[in-house]
This record gives C-alpha cells, structure tokens and sequence, in this order.
C-alpha cells in the first residue's frame, strides 16, 4: 500500500542536512582561514567553537519544545513583527551572502585543481543555476532523501582516506600543542564560530521535521560528528604537510586525495573523491538557496517562497562570477564569518531572555 508523504523529514534525514551543511567545510577553504589563526593547533578550533555554540543550542531546543515551534515563530511571537523582520532580514544576508561566496569558492577548486580551462561562469551555471536550483525546488523532503543517501558513501570514503593515508603522518607535527597560545586559539575559535552557526539557522526547519525528539537527536548527532570530523581532518592535514608548509597549500582535502592510493591496484583515486565532493557541494548549496528562498519569504510575508529559489540562483551565480579572484572570495568569507558568528551565538539567549522576561511579567 502506498502511504502518502507528509512533507515532513524525520532523524536520519536531517541528520545528514546538518552533516553536508557543516562537514563539507573540512574540503574548501575553510582549513586555510583556520591554519591562518590556529597555525599547527589549527584542529582544535572546531572543538572550541562548538563549545562555545553549545550553550545557544541548548536554550534554542529548549525554546523550541516550550513553544513548539520554530524559530522564525518564536521570534516573530518573542519580538513583534518588527523586530522579527529585521532579524529575520540578517539571517537572509548571512545565508545568502554564504551562498554567493562559498559557489565561488567550489568553482575556484575545480578550476585549480580538476579543469584548468573551463569557465568560472560556466561551473557557477552548472553547479547553482541548474543541480543545486533543481533540488532545492524539488523542496525539503527531497534534499532530505538525496542528502542520506550520500551522507553514508561520504562518512565511509573520508574515513577510509584517513586510514590510506595513515603510514604518511608525523604526529609530532602537531606539537607545542596549544600553538601560538592558548587565548589565541580560544579567541579565533569564538571569531570563526558560525562556521557551525547552521545548528541555530536550521532551527526554521523545526516544523518540518515530525517530532521533536527526532530534531533533538538529529541535531546533536549532526552537531558533534561534523565536529569531530573538522577537527580530526585539520589534524590530518597537518601531520601530512607540516607547518608552515600547510599554509601554503590552497585545498589540502584535494590534494590529500590526489596522494591516496587503496590497495595495489586503486592509485589515483581521486576521480572517486571528486564525484562524491561535488555531489555533496550541489546538496549543500540546494540547502543553502532553500533556507535563503524561505528566510526572504518570511521578509516579505511571500508564501510561495519557491517562486525565489530561481532568482535567487541566477544572482548567487552573478555575485560569484563578480569577484575578481580567489583571494578576494577568501577574504570577504573570512569577514562575514566574524560579522554573522556574534548573531548566530547571541540569538538564542536574547530570546530565551526575552521568553524569561514575558513569563516573569504575565506572572
């Protein structure tokens, strides 16, 4: 008998959403910016950020199962309509400005490093305007399903690069083990924390999701196996190239795959690594333009916000196109992390503040 969908995701579905949100990261430039701040303890960077986001995602799954409902509601009920709007408003800009950003950023590796003579338009095209638009457009329960379906390939290809690549490591490199200082890493660890700030912004989602203990699980589970992962490939990368040699690599995750050899007859497996790379990049920006489409619907009290997923696409692959080069991209990210991090940290306890406040008054 055929059951019909209810357009609702449930644990292992919004699992793997957080997973390709955050864990994809370990693959871009985001081991760069960190290597800059974190130098050889660059891997424990992740841990301090999501220590320091803990706190909020505590009292955010506490907001959500006090009001039952998601985060948009809660803040829109929390902050009057406003307010609401306007927050709502620098959530859009964090997550599109990461959209535009970050495409560029996935163009630059493959031009660098897989197809040389190929276009940044043309990639930006292929990789937004038409895999990414098309899943997303498909809508959340569709993301959902293609995102477990990767998910599990890619746990299983990354752990197993890490073991091919086990006998190459120096684990002295890693030493003094606190790098440049304790402080300096607590410090960019707080800087670059919203590279884990999709724990919050995926509180929108809560009413897609069949039950709250489902949310609860899947967001825990997602939270600290993309952490842990960030910071075990961080360290991976410099025990195989050693510091300060890492720096000057531009993308270690696809140069770590270009050196992988599986077994005697798999060598330069790395054709393998990119299909599963770019599979996950076109999930996670199909995720990236649904959560933008839904945050300006919200804006402009726009219902069908689907209707924005293309205009949105077509201007994410004209900003990207825009940027004169890499390092520019690697720049303006480095800047928007440091600007969104504070909103995505401060959110959850001004409206748990805000929720304590109102009760303490109707009382």
């Amino acid at each position: 008998m055929i059951q019909v969908s209810d357009e609702k995701i449930g644990t292992r579905e919004f699992y793997a959403i957080l997973y390709i949100m955050m864990a994809i990261r370990i693959t871009d430039s985001t081991p760069n910016l960190l290597l800059d701040k974190g130098i050889n303890a660059a891997w424990m960077m992740p841990i301090i950020s999501a220590a320091f986001l803990l706190g909020p995602l505590l009292l955010l799954l506490r907001l959500l199962k006090k009001h039952n409902a998601g985060l948009l509601e809660i803040l829109f009920e929390l902050t009057g309509t406003f307010f609401g709007r306007l927050i709502t408003f620098a959530m859009f800009l964090a997550v599109f400005s990461s959209t535009a950003i970050n495409s560029r950023n996935y163009a630059d590796i493959l031009i660098s490093m897989y197809y040389p003579n190929t276009s940044v338009f043309f990639i930006l095209v292929v990789l937004v305007l038409t895999v990414s638009f098309y899943i997303a457009h498909r809508g959340l329960e569709a993301i959902g399903q293609a995102s477990w379906l990767i998910v599990p390939v890619f746990m299983v290809t990354s752990l197993l690069l890490v073991v091919a690549m086990i006998k190459k490591m120096n684990y002295l490199f890693i030493f003094p083990i606190a790098g440049s200082g304790a402080m300096q890493l607590v410090k960019g660890g707080a800087e670059y924390s919203a590279f884990f700030g999709d724990i919050i912004l995926v509180g929108v989602l809560f009413s897609h999701v069949r039950t709250f203990d489902a949310y609860q699980k899947a967001a825990l589970w997602g939270f600290g196996v993309s952490t842990v992962k960030m910071a075990l490939y961080l360290a991976v990368y410099v025990m195989m190239f050693d510091y300060p040699a890492v720096q000057d690599i531009a993308f270690p995750y696809h140069h770590l795959t270009r050196m992988a050899m599986i077994g005697s007859l798999a060598n330069h497996v790395e054709a393998i690594f990119l299909a599963l790379w770019f599979l996950g990049a076109a999930i996670h920006f199909a995720i990236y333009l649904y959560l933008s489409a839904l945050l300006l619907g919200k804006v402009m009290n726009f219902k069908p916000f689907n209707r924005l997923l293309f205009p949105l696409a077509g201007l994410a692959v004209l900003l990207g196109v825009m940027m004169e080069n890499t390092f520019q991209g690697f720049q303006v990210r480095g800047l928007l992390l440091k600007s969104s991090s504070s909103l995505f940290l401060l959110l959850p306890v001004v409206l748990w503040g805000v929720d304590l406040f109102r009760g303490r008054i109707k009382k």
